[in-house]
């Protein structure tokens, strides 16, 4: 399996192709908000702590992963079904946490696969909130992470 950094320009030429994989293996948990932030990427310069990666095998796409400022504006992970259960996520999450130095999640206390990929690569939950589907929603971070950076289930919530 390799796992690529997308710049703007490159995740440009295939961002069409990564929404529909996002959208049919997404089990329905990646939310229209996400969605649409991730559409509308700029094409150049992207902010600080925005990242893409992919991860293909034998040139066909199993995941990607992405961060809006280090998962503070949205975060999420997509794996195909046949690659789960084969480390795809974690090699994703890992290559993250090296990449970004820090990363910020959140994820629904009911998706338990995403719960334990979150553990399993060392982030820590540190906050309970309404999540913004309305379920209760676990706050997670890895890496040099701070908890004043983040604005949810505070006062000025996101």
């Amino acid at each position: 399996m390799r796992i690529k950094v997308l710049t703007p320009e490159g995740m440009a030429a295939i961002r069409t192709s990564l929404l529909a994989f996002c959208r049919k293996y997404g089990d329905r948990r990646i939310t229209h908000r996400a969605l649409r932030w991730f559409y509308q990427l700029p094409n150049t310069r992207w902010t600080e702590g925005t990242w893409v990666a992919i991860a293909t095998e034998e040139r066909q796409l199993v995941g990607v992963i992405a961060f809006g400022r280090y998962g503070l504006e949205e975060s999420f992970i997509v794996v195909h079904p046949n690659y789960r259960k084969r480390r795809v996520g974690e090699r994703l999450l890992n290559h993250s946490l090296k990449s970004l130095k820090k990363v910020y999640t959140r994820v629904a206390c009911d998706n338990t696969p995403s719960l334990k990929l979150c553990f399993s690569c060392g982030l820590v939950a540190f906050r309970l909130i309404r999540g913004p589907t309305g379920k209760q929603t676990l706050c997670l971070a890895g890496g040099d992470w701070n908890p004043d950076e983040v604005p949810w289930g505070t006062a000025n919530s996101a």
